[in-house]
């Protein structure tokens, strides 16, 4: 299987990785990790990103991509892998999508861990490292122990000291720099449909068994899909047969219509002669009739159909 992790610092992606591990049989891979092995072992790619770092750049994301093929062609990878820490951004996604599918094995999930930033930044904020062993601890979840028994010969406590970046206001900071960089990469495999979210908050036990059931589904956006139960097919509607009318009510109005309509056009024909006169007065006689002979034709329409009506 191979997996994309994605989630904030502190949501916890690591220690799952290594439950998705021992599950799978599948190496974890942070492109952290293969870069500063590479550039250790002074292979081409890690010359090429000694270079690019020497100017004081980031290295590009073409010799990142070149290093994750360099990766995932190695024997341990042939089953899958765990992707940890790319991509960071919608080009990495696509160049990552690309290389996969030219290599013949697509992507199977990408998973987002959540954490509200109130959770991210008590986990973070509450690291601290032993000065003498190197250990991280977390005053909130994992405290060091007391005396110590794991630190370094002669020691009976743990020197803890707090990273910078670890400080309440950098993680703040950190976390928005996050969220703004990686949206749009979550809205690209949303639409690939190969985006799951799992809530990281609880027990552990309990986010890998969120985890597993999240794998074991397509994505979120079918999984919703799939827990609705289909709806049935609705029965065909039964056609209302028309309303009819009385036949003798039909034949009235049909008989009454003609009549109405040669009694007004005669009328208003007759009116029409009339207006030959050029006179103001005719004129205004004309129009009085035309008014007239209109309420009369209204007054019999009128009559006609409420005479259908009784019938």
């Amino acid at each position: 299987m191979r997996i994309v992790l994605m989630g904030a610092p502190g949501s916890g992606k690591g220690t799952q990785a290594q439950r998705l591990v021992k599950q799978f049989g599948i190496p974890q891979i942070s492109t952290g990790d293969i870069l500063r092995q590479h550039r250790k072992d002074g292979t081409e790619l890690g010359k090429r990103a000694d270079a690019i770092m020497a100017k004081g750049l980031l290295v590009d994301d073409a010799t990142m991509l070149d290093i994750i093929r360099d990766r995932v062609a190695q024997p341990d990878a042939q089953n899958g892998f765990i992707l940890d820490g790319f991509p960071r951004t919608q080009t990495q996604a696509e160049g990552l999508t690309k290389l996969m599918n030219d290599l013949g094995t697509p992507l199977d999930a990408v998973v987002l861990f959540d954490v509200s930033d109130a959770e991210l930044v008590r986990r973070i904020s509450g690291r601290r490292t032993c000065s003498l062993c190197n250990k991280v601890f977390n005053i909130h979840t994992a405290p060091p122990s007391s005396p110590a028994t794991d630190c370094v010969p002669d020691s009976t406590e743990h020197q803890l000291f707090q990273r910078k970046d670890d400080e309440e206001a950098t993680v703040a900071e950190r976390l928005r720099v996050y969220a703004q960089q990686t949206q749009p990469v979550l809205s690209y495999y949303s639409d690939a449909g190969l985006l799951r979210t799992v809530r990281a908050e609880g027990a552990l036990e309990e986010i890998t068994g969120r985890l597993r059931e999240a794998l074991a589904r397509k994505s979120d956006q079918k999984s919703d899909q799939k827990s609705d139960p289909a709806p049935k097919s609705a029965a065909p509607a039964k056609k209302r047969a028309p309303k009819r009318r009385p036949v003798a009510r039909k034949k009235a109005k049909k008989r009454s219509r003609p009549a109405v309509r040669r009694k007004a056009k005669s009328a208003v024909g007759a009116v029409k002669r009339k207006v030959g006169a050029k006179t103001a007065k005719t004129r205004a006689a004309a129009r009085k009739a035309v008014r007239k002979v209109t309420r009369a034709a209204k007054r019999l329409v009128g009559r006609v159909r409420r005479k259908s009506k009784r019938r």
